[in-house]
């Protein structure tokens, strides 16, 4: 557990290092993100209730264009975010330009490491469904609460495994799903310590939103997104630790 300590402190030093510099390096994403969350609510929000509303919905609102244009906003931002950050971080990238074809390079590699990640935990989500339709909510429960927890462990385990592909793609290095594999495999142990973490770390962010800023509306959604950001820094940072310390030789700083 202690290796999988020195990962996340080490990713969390990253960041907080220099707040400025972290800023100012990642402005131009946290830009595109958090006005498109906040255009999203403004301009979208009949689309917005229908998604956080619990019963079905009749027709589809007329404003789910504009949800679709400033989601893609924000969603190319959270790319932004981490191509800036792994250049920002890792050395080696005087051979490579930050320009469509590398972002584009980017951004397939995260959709193909998005399908794996689906693809894991598809069994998983299968048990989720039969126990929410076998149980009432007060039977089944903590099973449930469970089985959204081990999900939500799976998908980052086989994010940090495969997702070193990421930062190499950032900086101009692309390698193979299988290269990415190989290159975790001397820390498969401390990943699912890692992945634990930052599980943990994820649901206290969620339930802290949800406590103290109430859903919906510019404000909703613009937390919701500042704590979305939050979690995905981190794990971009942890991204950018791996692939520092397991293929440019770095010190975790143990």
């Amino acid at each position: 557990m202690s290796t999988a300590l020195a990962i996340l402190a080490h990713a969390l030093r990253m960041l907080m290092f220099d707040p400025r510099q972290t800023l100012r390096v990642l402005m131009p994403a946290l830009v595109m993100i958090l006005g498109g969350a906040v255009a999203t609510s403004l301009f979208a929000p009949d689309t917005l209730v229908m998604l956080e509303s619990d019963s079905p919905q009749a027709g589809v609102p007329s404003d789910m264009g504009w949800f679709a244009a400033f989601g893609l906003i924000s969603l190319l931002g959270f790319a932004l975010l981490a191509v800036l950050w792994h250049r920002h971080v890792l050395a080696n990238t005087e051979n490579s330009h930050l320009g469509p074809a590398l972002f584009l390079g980017y951004l397939w590699r995260a959709l193909l490491v998005g399908v794996v990640q689906v693809l894991a935990i598809l069994p998983l989500m299968f048990v989720l469904g039969l126990l929410s339709t076998g149980f009432a909510p007060q039977q089944g429960g903590l099973a449930i609460h469970a089985v959204t927890l081990a999900i939500g462990l799976v998908f980052i385990w086989i994010a940090l495994r495969i997702s070193v592909i990421l930062p190499a793609a950032a900086i101009g290095y692309p390698l193979t799903l299988s290269q990415g594999w190989a290159t975790t495999a001397p820390l498969q142990g401390p990943i699912w310590g890692v992945a634990l973490m930052l599980t943990g770390l994820n649901e206290i962010l969620f339930r802290l939103t949800e406590l103290l800023v109430p859903a919906g509306g510019v404000t909703g959604t613009l937390a919701a997104t500042v704590a979305f950001t939050i979690e995905g820094l981190v794990l971009i940072s942890v991204l950018t630790t791996l692939y520092g310390h397991l293929v440019e030789g770095r010190s975790l700083g143990q």
